[in-house]
C-alpha cells in the first residue's frame, strides 16, 4: 500500500517517503515496525489540504518508495545503503519508523555529505544513555550516538520529560540551553541546515496513546504543529517520524494523528525549496 497522494516518479519527486520498519530493540511495547503500514492506511482518513499552511499535498511532487525489508543482521548497514541511495538524489527524504534507532544510520549518511548541520529532536525521552541492556545502538541511546556523530552543540531537544538523572545531568552539561526552554525562544539560534526527528510520544498519551513508551505530561497536537511551523523558512535536510505503535492502543485515531503530522511535515519541508 502506498500513500494515496504519492503522485510522482522517483526522478521527478521533490519529497521521498521511505519506511524503515525496524523495532528489534524495543524494551516495553514492540510493534512500531508496523507504523509505516498503518500511517499509510490512516492517511486515507486525512485530507490533502492543510488549513494550517493553506496548501495541498497535491501541490508537491511526492514519491512513496515503500518500506525497506530488514533481512540481515547488520540492519544499520542495510538502512545506510538504502538511505544513501535516496539522499544522493538530492531530494527531501522523510522516513517513517519503526523505533527511534533508525535515526542513527540516516545521520551517519548525512554527516558524510554535510560537514555541519543541526538536529532538532522532539521526544518525551532524553535517549542519551551510552548503553542500554547491553546495546550501544538502540532506542534509548539514539541521541547519544547522534551527538557523537554531529557534536552535542548541534543537538537540540524539546518536549523532554523522562530520563535518568545521568541523562539530564549530561544534557545540562553539554547543551548551550535548557531542554525545558520553549522552542520559540531558541529557534533563531539553531544553526542551519536542520534535520527534524519526531518521536510521536512527545505528544501527551491522552492525544496519541499508540506509542511504544507512553509518557504522561506531553504536548498537545496544536502545540506540536505550531512548533513545526517555526521551521517553514528554515533550510531543512530531511526528517523522520518514529515510535508510532499501532498495536499499543486502538490504531486508527493515533494513526490519523500521525498521518496528519506527516502531511504538515511534507508541506513544511517542500516550502524550503
Amino acid at each position: 500500500m502506498k500513500l494515496y497522494y504519492s503522485n510522482s516518479t522517483l526522478d521527478n519527486a521533490q519529497v521521498i517517503i521511505l519506511g524503515l520498519p525496524y523495532d528489534r530493540t524495543s524494551s516495553f511495547l514492540p510493534g512500531s515496525r508496523f507504523g509505516p503500514e498503518f500511517i499509510r492506511l490512516c492517511s486515507e482518513n486525512i485530507e490533502d489540504y492543510s488549513p494550517y499552511q493553506n496548501k495541498s499535498l497535491y501541490d508537491v511532487k511526492i514519491c512513496d518508495c515503500g518500506d525497506v525489508e530488514f533481512d540481515t543482521k547488520d540492519w544499520v548497514l542495510k538502512a545506510r545503503t538504502v538511505v544513501e541511495k535516496y539522499i544522493n538524489r538530492k531530494k527531501y527524504l522523510i522516513t517513517l519508523g519503526g523505533e527511534h534507532t533508525i535515526t542513527v544510520p540516516i545521520i551517519q549518511v548525512l554527516k558524510e555529505k554535510y560537514e555541519n548541520f543541526s538536529l532538532v529532536h522532539f521526544d518525551a525521552h532524553c535517549d542519551l544513555r551510552d548503553e542500554y541492556l547491553g546495546q550501544k545502538i538502540c532506542h534509548a541511546t539514539v541521541m547519544r550516538r547522534v551527538g557523537d556523530i554531529i557534536g552535542f552543540d548541534n543537538l537540540y531537544q524539546f518536549g523532554i520529560r523522562s530520563g535518568t538523572q545521568d541523562e539530564f545531568r549530561l544534557a545540562k552539561n553539554l547543551y548551550k540551553f535548557d531542554v525545558f526552554k520553549p522552542l520559540s525562544s531558541v529557534i533563531n539560534n539553531i544553526k542551519e541546515p536542520i534535520y527534524l526527528s519526531i518521536d510521536v510520544d512527545v505528544l501527551d498519551p491522552g492525544v496519541l496513546p499508540a506509542v511504544s513508551t507512553p509518557e504522561p505530561g506531553g504536548v498537545s497536537y496544536q502545540e506540536l504543529i505550531k512548533a513545526l511551523l517555526l521551521f517553514k523558512d528554515k533550510k531543512i535536510l530531511g526528517a523522520d517520524i518514529v515510535e508510532y505503535n499501532p498495536f499499543a492502543a486502538s490504531p486508527y485515531a493515533s494513526g490519523s494523528t500521525v498521518a496528519e503530522i506527516l502531511r504538515e511535515l511534507i508541506l513544511i519541508v517542500s516550502s524550503t525549496q
